[in-house]
């Protein structure tokens, strides 16, 4: 039936002697996978995905009903575009075949795209994600543009739309300029190693002030070598700044975050580069003719203070006259508050004076009082000592007579106690004829005929002495 796989795997199950080995078996199977299934095209989603230190990708891929094994070897991983990982449903290009030393069926990927999103744009957002993190894009890391540079290097390809949108601006805008031009493949297969080449040339001469990387407009697949990491890492690592130029406005690549500054297009970043000696020219005489007129009102200002200022100034005689004048004032006055000054502090002295008193009456009244002082804490100290000496005899009286009570109490209980335990004594049965009986090998009162072993020495307690005897039987 067609779509079936057919499979002769050897003679019938009688002949025995023709029996097949496990390799051939599976070498059969190998063949007939070989023979009836080519390159084929397999969609799934990948699981237990593991890259190996030789950089071969293992993984399963399945999806609601079977899974299989699958292995890519480092050759084809090599080509991918982005980074599988577990959970991507994907569409797998390759060959089944038997994995002979297990014997399992097992598929050997040749290419891989994803499903839905396309492997570029997988890449393009794995990629600026990790260098994120990294911290290539901060923008604490970025540099200002030179002002005024006398060169610019310039890293694209010989020939291109972008590369003569940059040299016309540039050169309309300020024609003394220096240009570097570092050549560099813009696209395909070893683009992005051309590029980050040329922005390390130019870093090793340190000619240039300014780098202008970029080309003109295209696809995402066009404009991808700008979106490789060994680009990124080698503007990253550029002592020059560096203007990103890629493609039109809507395109945005790894290199436009990493750089210190992007320009939408090649023909703008010319403009971001460098000013128009032209509008430079106009700016410098708008500053002239504004510093100029500043300059004029200023001196105009001044002129008009000193002519106010010379008819305020007075001869110096007369300012002199003034000064003597205010001289004597001041003088009157200092002479005027001394005077007062010094009849206050007369005036204080005397009514202090009148105010103190004799030593010999101060210290008179000090000894009457030291005196009176003394009498009254004698008193007051023979007073508590009467109290404290009853209170203590009171307390001893009343100590006496509960104690007394207390131990005539307690003597009573020790004698109730003492009858009790006499009457439930164990010794008070053996003088009706009763005995206690110990066993000797764990030391316990025998209570039940189960507890005593053969051959157990036991120690029987009487009223008047002990006996010593061996279980010879026991009857439970």
């Amino acid at each position: 039936m067609a779509g079936q796989l057919d499979l002769a795997l050897g003679p019938p199950r009688a002949q025995t002697s023709s029996a097949l080995t496990v390799s051939q078996l599976v070498r059969l199977v190998r063949d007939a996978l070989d023979a009836r299934f080519g390159d084929c095209w397999v969609t799934g989603e990948i699981s237990n995905a593991r890259f190996a230190n030789s950089n071969h990708f293992y993984f399963t891929l399945k999806d609601a009903d079977a899974s299989i094994n699958v292995v890519m070897f480092s050759t084809a991983k090599r080509r991918l575009r982005f980074k599988p990982a577990d959970g991507m449903k994907v569409v797998v290009r390759g060959r089944v075949n038997i994995y002979e030393t297990r014997g399992t069926l097992q598929f050997y990927a040749e290419e891989m795209e994803p499903r839905g999103a396309g492997a570029l744009q997988i890449a393009f957002e794995q990629l600026k994600k990790r260098l994120n993190e990294e911290g290539l894009f901060d923008a604490a890391r970025k540099r200002a543009l030179p002002f005024l540079p006398r060169t610019v290097g310039i890293v694209t390809a010989l020939g291109g739309a972008g590369l003569r949108d940059i040299l016309r601006v540039l050169l309309d805008r300020f024609p003394n300029l220096n240009v570097i031009i570092r050549p560099a493949r813009v696209q395909g297969d070893g683009a992005a190693e051309e590029i980050a080449g040329a922005i390390e040339d130019l870093n090793r001469h340190a000619r240039a002030e300014v780098i202008i990387v970029g080309r003109g407009g295209g696809s995402l697949e066009d404009l991808w070598a700008f979106n490789e990491e060994i680009v990124a890492r080698a503007i990253f690592r550029s002592r020059i700044p560096i203007v990103s130029a890629v493609g039109h406005e809507i395109d945005f690549t790894i290199a436009d975050f990493v750089a210190d500054q992007r320009a939408p297009t090649p023909t703008f970043a010319a403009h971001v580069v460098v000013p128009s000696r032209v509008e430079l020219r106009d700016q410098i005489g708008n500053l002239d003719r504004a510093l100029t007129s500043s300059m004029r009102k200023m001196l105009d200002d001044l002129a008009e203070d000193v002519d106010y200022l010379a008819a305020r100034v007075k001869h110096p005689r007369a300012l002199m006259r003034e000064a003597h004048e205010r001289v004597d004032g001041i003088s009157q006055e200092l002479a005027d508050a001394m005077k007062a000054r010094v009849l206050d502090a007369r005036r204080m002295v005397r009514e202090h004076a009148a105010r103190l008193r004799p030593p010999s009456a101060i210290a008179r009244e000090i000894r009457i009082r030291t005196r009176e002082l003394s009498r009254m804490m004698a008193q007051a100290m023979t007073t508590r000592a009467h109290h404290l000496r009853a209170a203590v005899e009171r307390t001893s009286v009343s100590l006496i007579r509960g104690g007394t009570v207390a131990v005539e109490k307690y003597r009573k209980r020790l004698g109730s106690l003492a009858t009790q335990l006499d009457a439930t004594s164990p010794l008070k049965c053996l003088e009706r004829g009763y005995s206690v009986t110990i066993n000797l090998r764990d030391g316990r009162a025998v209570m039940d005929a189960q507890t005593v072993q053969v051959g157990d020495e036991l120690d029987i307690r009487l009223r008047r002495g002990k006996l010593r005897a061996r279980t010879e039987s026991r009857d439970v």
